[in-house]
């Protein structure tokens, strides 16, 4: 997630100096260093973005049907991580179609091209990319697929501005970003847990991102021309050992680690978090709440 990512990998995106390449990385190269993603880049991060994409995958499959994406159509993935919703997208849009997968990290950039060349899927294409600072490529395609991107962002005006560009007429968007952090959970043994989620929230927003971003992204999409044709909410809700449950905990331990790091968060506070966690699977009343998400389906007209 970012808790993710997210996306799937989302990243802080920054301007950089000199523009990323628009070319695939040499494979040989060494990773670039890139901690100003808040969640980080490392092995750890790559398993909890595979674990977090496996258990999104119903609710990503019904998202893309209600945007009516189709064999055929071209897709671009904005802030695509290490590829596997790009790969899910370019299973849909089939050999006739193209997905295009936009990732800052060369390190997910090259994940994401062997995950391609693994399962054959020569219409997807990872590039190098700011989001922030290159130019998107002219398209046209049919539906932009974000998120867990815009979140993380220091300015989104940049990351909307130029999206008519890339657009057919009656192109389509599809964003989940988050509208309500504070959801976020444990019922009735959560004190700890409610913590961390403060914790959460100062550490995205020292880091320039703003969490609740579809609060106000609705709006900078129709000031931009873009038909909203349906917001819904996405709540995440579930008890101990179902995939929420799996999915929150893991945040906690992951991330209360890195909260540690940044000072917001203490060893007493994550021990008090891991007795919370514990208490809830001996409890079968209790449940875990997510930060709520918010789907914005928009076109182009």
């Amino acid at each position: 997630m970012a808790p993710g990512s997210g996306p799937d990998g989302v990243w802080h995106a920054r301007r950089q100096r000199t523009p990323a390449r628009l070319t695939a990385p040499d494979p040989q190269a060494p990773a670039a260093s890139n901690d100003t993603y808040v969640l980080g880049n490392d092995a750890v991060e790559l398993d909890r973005l595979r674990l977090q994409h496996d258990l999104w995958r119903p609710t990503l499959r019904a998202s893309l049907g209600r945007a009516g994406l189709s064999p055929g159509e071209r897709v671009i993935d904005l802030g695509a991580g290490p590829g596997f919703v790009a790969q899910d997208l370019a299973r849909i849009v089939g050999p006739a179609g193209r997905v295009l997968g936009l990732e800052q990290n060369p390190a997910y950039v090259r994940h994401g091209q062997q995950l391609a060349q693994d399962a054959g899927l020569g219409q997807l294409d990872m590039r190098c990319h700011d989001l922030l600072s290159d130019p998107l490529p002219a398209g046209p395609f049919d539906l932009v697929w974000c998120r867990w991107v815009a979140m993380f962002l220091p300015a989104v005006e940049p990351l909307l501005d130029p999206l008519p560009l890339c657009l057919t007429r009656g192109g389509r968007l599809l964003f989940h970003e988050y509208v309500h952090w504070d959801s976020f959970g444990l019922h009735p043994h959560g004190l700890a847990i409610a913590r961390f989620s403060r914790a959460v929230q100062r550490s995205f927003r020292q880091a320039g991102s703003e969490p609740d971003i579809s609060r106000r992204l609705p709006s900078l999409l129709a000031a931009r021309g873009f038909t909203i044709e349906d917001l819904l909410p996405l709540p995440v809700v579930g008890r101990a050992g179902t995939w929420p449950a799996r999915w929150l905990e893991m945040f906690v331990t992951l991330y209360g680690s890195k909260l540690q790091a940044l000072g917001l968060w203490s060893m007493e506070e994550a021990e008090a978090a891991r007795v919370e966690i514990e208490a809830s699977r001996a409890d079968p009343g209790s449940f875990w709440m997510g930060p709520t998400i918010l789907e914005v389906r928009a076109r182009w007209s």
